[in-house]
C-alpha cells in the first residue's frame, strides 16, 4: 500500500544533516503498522512527504500510484489523517458539519452526506455530539471527531500523527480499539508515535533512527529487541517487558501481549 525507496531529505539544501538518509520500507495492504522513533526522527515530516506537502525526488508509491503532482489529488482521496492537535484543522461550527466537510468537497448528495455522517458518528460513538461546537469538546472527543472526519470518506489508508499522545489511557484504549476494528474491515493503518505501548494494538512495528529504518517486522519479534529499543530511547510496554523476564526464567516459552492471556499463562 505504501512503498518508499531510498528517500533522502534534508531541511536545508547542502546541509550535512539528513532527516532521511536513503530511507526505505514497505507497508502491505491491510497492515496495521506502528511507526516509532525518538523526537526529531522525522516522523511528522514523513507524513507531509506522503501528502505531497513537502516535495522530494525519491521514489514513493501509494496504492499503486507514484507520488507526483499528476497523482496527488487521487492519492489524497486515498488517505485520511488524524493530527495531534485536531483543533488546528477544524473548519466548521458543529461536529456534524465538520464530519460532512470532506464529503461536501467530493460533491456527494445531501442525502448521502448525512447518511454517511450518521453512520460514522455511530461507529465512533459521538452521535450525541453532532450539534456541538467541536472547539468546546474534551481532548478525547476532539480526536474522535477528527477520526470520524478522516474515516467518513472511506480512505484506503489512515495515518495518525502522534494523535493519541495527549489522551488519558481510557480514551487512548477506546480509540485504539476503534482503529483495530477499522483495520479488520480492510483499512491500512499507519500509527506514528513515540509511545511503544500503542504498538500492542497493531500488527507490525517500524523503528526510525538516524534517518533510516533500524527495525521492521511483526510486533512480537521487534519487542524482543530490548537493547536496540532502549538505545532509541523507547520503553518496552509492560507486557512485553514481563514476557521477556518470564521467558528468561522459563515460565513462558513465547511473548504474550494480551493481559487475559498472560494471567491465564501464569496461573496454569
Amino acid at each position: 500500500m505504501i512503498e518508499i525507496q531510498d528517500l533522502v531529505y534534508q531541511y536545508e539544501k547542502n546541509s550535512p544533516d539528513y532527516i532521511f538518509d536513503k530511507l526505505s520500507f514497505k507497508l502491505e495492504k491491510g497492515s496495521f503498522t506502528t511507526l516509532v522513533g525518538p523526537i526529531g526522527s522525522g516522523k511528522s515530516t514523513l507524513i507531509k512527504i506522503l501528502l505531497g506537502l513537502i516535495k522530494v525526488d525519491s521514489y514513493i508509491k501509494i496504492d499503486d500510484l507514484v507520488l507526483c503532482s499528476n497523482n496527488m489529488k487521487q492519492i489524497r482521496m486515498e488517505i485520511g489523517v488524524v493530527f495531534e492537535n485536531p483543533e488546528d484543522v477544524f473548519v466548521a461550527e458543529t461536529v456534524m458539519d465538520e464530519i460532512a466537510f470532506a464529503l461536501e468537497n467530493q460533491n456527494k448528495s445531501k442525502k448521502e452526506i448525512w447518511r454517511k455522517v450518521d453512520e460514522i458518528a455511530d461507529c465512533v460513538g459521538i452521535k450525541s455530539l453532532l450539534e456541538c461546537d467541536p472547539h468546546t469538546l474534551s481532548e478525547g472527543e476532539k480526536i474522535l471527531v477528527s477520526l470520524a472526519s478522516a474515516l467518513v470518506a472511506d480512505p484506503q489508508i489512515l495515518i495518525l500523527d502522534e494523535a493519541l499522545s495527549m489522551l488519558d489511557e481510557i480514551s487512548k484504549r477506546k480509540i485504539l480499539g476503534i482503529l483495530k476494528e477499522c483495520n479488520e474491515k480492510g483499512v491500512t493503518i499507519l500509527n506514528i508515535t513515540h509511545d511503544l505501548n500503542e504498538s500492542l494494538y497493531g500488527k507490525d512495528i517500524v523503528l526510525l533512527q538516524s534517518g533510516k529504518v533500524l527495525l521492521q517486522g511483526r510486533k512480537e519479534e521487534i519487542l524482543k529487541q530490548e537493547s536496540k529499543l532502549k538505545r532509541a530511547g523507547l520503553e518496552l510496554p509492560f507486557l512485553a517487558d514481563l514476557s521477556i523476564r518470564l521467558m528468561y526464567y522459563g515460565v513462558l516459552d513465547h511473548m504474550i501481549l494480551d493481559m487475559d492471556e498472560m494471567v491465564n499463562a501464569i496461573w496454569k
